[in-house]
């Protein structure tokens, strides 16, 4: 049949020959004989008369489309980057679109292949992304991004696959888009925010995302504790603390944050001692404890806190140990058993939260350890024992 066509379209004109190629290109097509039709297409649109022709356009975009479809594997030559392939695809359906009157029977059907086309690429991508294919989901995806890129649909899917798939600059740069597009929901501002801590971006530049986020969503407040961990990571703790206590004035039943409030005082008790501001140290300590106590009183059986807790006192109590241990033994006589007990006093305040969290991982070798030197250091002999013999 080519050898035919060949020697036909030889005696033809220019234009002629163009145009029966185009004719060819359709029969082979007819014939899913995808190779030689898009031979045929290929040559015909070398001649510059057929950018204003939407047969050959749309020609060109039943050919091409044909061959992403197809899982004929000799096709696969052509598939070598599949967002080029449609790209060509959607190019060529559009200047079909733009050539033909909106009532065109070629406007029509060229239409309805665009949609065919990314709604193709969106249930595969779902498939390949339930599948945890998620580097297929991502081109799959993008098939459809390319389709209709001002729908943030396959934007924000191409987003989450590619996240999954670590491929953390692709899945931004989607992210970033919908952004673009439209308010992003909390699930969009979630991926950017996750992308770009795993990226490696600046603190500023995650402190940043986290703000926009912040815009959009000003009550949430699990962006509200991202907003406050970034500001301590920058040392910015009376930022921080600030912007805790005005969301838990308007959330005073939100639990999660007065743990962290209790975790960031904390932090500030540990900083403001190095520092040498032991005023300070203490007047954050009696705030964290504060904290500490109110949220452990709601969630008893909640590890961290308890843990967090008496590691607190614990620190707290190893100043007066410390303080014990580097006197003379002349200071010793005279206050020396009054500053460790000042150590006991706090250890015994620590010892029931740490015994709790105990409880609650049994087998955990730090706390373990931990409640190891309490019953030590409080002489707790039998209990140090059976800790011993566990």
């Amino acid at each position: 049949m080519r050898l035919i066509a060949t020697i036909f379209v030889l005696f033809l004109s220019d234009s002629g020959y163009s145009q029966d190629l185009v004719s060819v290109a359709n029969t082979f097509l007819n014939d899913r004989n995808y190779i030689e039709a898009k031979n045929a297409i290929d040559e015909a649109m070398k001649d510059s008369s057929f950018l204003e022709n939407p047969r050959a356009w749309y020609t060109k975009g039943r050919v091409y489309h044909e061959i992403l479809k197809s899982d004929d594997p000799n096709l696969n030559q052509f598939k070598g980057d599949l967002h080029d392939l449609a790209s060509v695809i959607v190019e060529a359906y559009n200047r079909t679109k733009a050539l033909t009157s909106s009532g065109s029977n070629l406007h029509t059907l060229s239409g309805n292949h665009l949609e065919i086309l990314w709604a193709d690429g969106i249930n595969k991508g779902v498939s390949y992304f339930q599948s945890q294919d998620f580097v297929r989901a991502v081109e799959a995806f993008s098939i459809s991004k390319i389709v209709k890129p001002s729908d943030t649909t396959a934007h924000a899917y191409v987003g989450y696959s590619a996240q999954n798939a670590q491929k953390f600059d692709i899945a931004l740069e989607s992210f970033n888009t919908v952004k673009q597009l439209a308010t992003p929901s909390k699930s969009i501002h979630n991926g950017i925010i996750i992308c770009t801590q795993a990226l490696g971006k600046s603190l500023t530049d995650q402190l940043e995302v986290i703000e926009q986020a912040l815009f959009d969503y000003p009550d949430h407040i699990p962006y509200v504790l991202r907003e406050v961990s970034a500001l301590v990571n920058l040392g910015r703790y009376t930022e921080a603390e600030s912007r805790l206590q005005t969301v838990h004035q308007r959330n005073p039943d939100a639990y999660e944050l007065k743990i962290r409030q209790a975790d960031l005082f904390h932090e500030i008790f540990n900083q403001a001692f190095f520092e040498g501001r032991p005023d300070r140290s203490d007047r954050y300590f009696d705030k964290a404890a504060m904290k500490y106590e109110e949220y452990i009183d709601q969630f008893p059986d909640n590890f961290t806190a308890n843990y967090n807790y008496a590691a607190m006192i614990n620190e707290k109590a190893n100043r007066y140990y410390v303080r014990g241990n580097l006197m003379t033994e002349t200071e010793f006589e005279i206050s020396g058993e009054q500053v460790q007990e000042e150590g006991h006093i706090l250890t015994r305040k620590a010892l029931p939260y740490m015994e709790k969290a105990r409880k609650l991982r049994p087998n955990d070798e730090k706390v373990i350890n931990v409640l190891r030197v309490f019953y030590k250091r409080l002489k707790m002999d039998e209990k140090l024992a059976a800790l011993d013999n566990q």
